[in-house]
């Protein structure tokens, strides 16, 4: 730099403390800003160290299918999954009992990507050629954005903190983009590394020996790309990925000597079901369905996972400075492939006391766990001190899943670009003091698609709705009946009472603000099968 050459004394004709120079006061003043300048540049040269982050996100796991607890008792799922890794996250940080997500996967991870809730993005569904969804007897699919997230349509957290000097890795599912767009591809969302992420949502199998799913007739868009020393050996998808996103970030530490970003998305416990072994011998000869003890291996391999990640920061001397979110996509799966569980029950009810599961309007299918933890606790480190996590805390607040976009952006010291529309609310406080309560602005869903074929009539929740939560009140718009539900969430968390009938203020409170958000973002409406049009919500009438 110029200013720089001139104080280091490389222009000695300039410099005020060489013999026989004569130095005006002009000069003097010259001099002054020179040093003034460079002491601001060096200044902001020595920043604040910035945490490192790591992102661990589920596939399809449910809000009860692990032995911490979220609810507000301990219930007899809490007993049967056997997850210590995630109990020793939320003994070090804070878990969140209200933390949410839309019901499918597709536009939940383009929401915390982008920090825009479904509403606005209009990545309604899951993504992967073409229309997804299906079609019911009264509704056809809406004008949703079937290509799904696609570079340059916003900037997303990756690029920013990438931008900011973050090494960004991405290891296991990436599901943003349809097959053959940009957006498939996280090296163009704003990664450095890719490992596994493709267009598919699901892998082709989970075994090592059936090469992930490679030369699968008529799948071969679930293969999962890479991996190549893994396939052909005994070596289970969630084990492969956890030794790469180590390896990674051991590379990261001992090359780069910056901070790192590390989004690991696994694949589990999406189906199919298949056995991870050793971890089903604990559930071998439980009352269950086989499975369900293939699914809880899946759920214990994948808390081991977790548990490998935290050991090899410790190891790596940096788990002092890493944050760690733990997140899940969508409520647990429960309408078609699993069986009986430890309750004795089938079919809508692996999420009880939460009703129905993924892709469902109700808690089930959106009610998922989170916990925010350092990876390693340590009294006295600094940056601990500025950004404070409370050890074995509750936070009972709702967040919902674009809240992570404003929170990483803070951690990383990254202002929030001028004129970005975000929906996100920054959670950083709520770390420090979980007993905040009030929230800014409600929670919204939009899902108008059909996601899976039901009988005419169907009072079930897996149908095209829009739903909002404001305080303890949730209100539903299902489109094909075209009707309103409306239940206390304090008092009522099944939501088995439909409180339409007596509290229509709420309602009416509700479905004004459910409905201004949808006109104002243009979001999508079901397609009416007879007339070919928009089947808009409905408001309730008033008294």
């Amino acid at each position: 730099m110029k200013w720089n050459r001139l104080v280091e004394g490389r222009t000695p004709a300039m410099h005020p403390c060489q013999p026989g120079i004569r130095v005006s006061l002009g000069h003097f003043a010259v001099l002054l800003l020179c040093l003034c300048l460079v002491a601001v540049g060096r200044a902001a040269l020595v920043q604040e160290p910035k945490p490192n982050i790591v992102f661990f996100l589920v596939d399809d796991m449910g809000w009860q299918d692990t032995s911490v607890e979220f609810h507000t008792q301990r219930t007899g799922f809490n007993d049967f999954f056997r997850t210590p890794s995630m109990e020793r996250m939320a003994r070090n940080g804070v878990r969140f009992t209200q933390a949410y997500a839309c019901a499918v996967c597709t536009p939940t991870r383009v929401s915390w990507l982008s920090g825009q809730n479904a509403t606005r993005h209009h990545v309604t569904n899951w993504t992967l050629k073409g229309e997804t969804g299906h079609e019911s007897d009264q509704l056809l699919p809406p004008p949703w954005k079937k290509e799904g997230f696609q570079p340059g349509t916003a900037p997303t957290v990756v690029e920013l903190l990438r931008d900011a000097g973050y090494h960004t890795i991405h290891v296991g599912k990436a599901h943003w983009g349809a097959v053959g767009t940009p957006g498939s591809d996280p090296l163009k969302l704003g990664f450095k590394v890719n490992v596994a992420g493709h267009a598919a949502g699901a892998p082709g199998s989970y075994d090592g020996l059936k090469r992930y799913g490679d030369g699968l007739t008529k799948r071969e868009v679930w293969a999962v790309p890479g991996l190549e020393e893994y396939k052909g050996t005994d070596t289970h998808l969630t084990d492969a990925l956890t030794r790469e996103a180590c390896k990674e970030v051991r590379k990261a530490v001992s090359e780069l000597h910056r901070p790192f970003f590390l989004y690991l998305a696994h694949y589990a416990v999406h189906t199919p079901l298949e056995l991870h072994r050793p971890y089903d011998e604990h559930y071998r000869d439980k009352p269950v369905a086989r499975s369900e003890v293939l699914y809880a291996s899946m759920v214990e391999g994948m808390d081991a996972s977790l548990g490998q990640l935290l050991d090899e920061l410790k190891t790596l001397g940096v788990a002092e400075r890493t944050i760690v979110i733990f997140y899940t996509d969508n409520g647990g799966v429960s309408h078609g492939v699993r069986g009986q569980h430890i309750l004795g029950n089938g079919k809508d009810t692996h999420n009880l006391p939460l009703r129905e599961g993924k892709g469902s309007a109700y808690e089930g299918g959106v009610r998922v766990p989170a916990i925010v933890s350092w990876a390693e606790p340590k009294q006295g480190e600094l940056m601990q001190q500025r950004l404070r996590i409370r050890s074995g805390a509750r936070c009972a607040r709702p967040v919902m899943v674009e809240d992570l976009f404003p929170t990483f952006l803070r951690w990383g010291g990254v202002a929030v670009p001028t004129g970005l529309s975000l929906d996100g609310e920054d959670l950083t406080d709520l770390l420090e003091d979980p007993a905040r309560r009030v929230r800014r602005s409600p929670l919204f869903w939009h899902f108008p698609n059909v996601w899976i074929t039901y009988p005419a009539g169907s009072m079930a929740g897996y149908q095209p709705h829009s739903s909002i939560r404001l305080g303890d009140w949730k209100a539903i718009y299902f489109y094909e009946g075209e009707r309103w539900e409306l239940y206390d969430l304090n008092s009522d968390l099944g939501e088995t009472r439909n409180l339409v009938a007596t509290e229509s203020a709420q309602l009416q409170e509700l479905s004004a603000k459910l409905h201004d958000r949808l006109v104002k973002m243009h979001s999508p409406w079901p397609v009416d099968r007879v007339t070919g049009r928009p089947r808009k919500m409905k408001l309730p009438r008033s008294e």
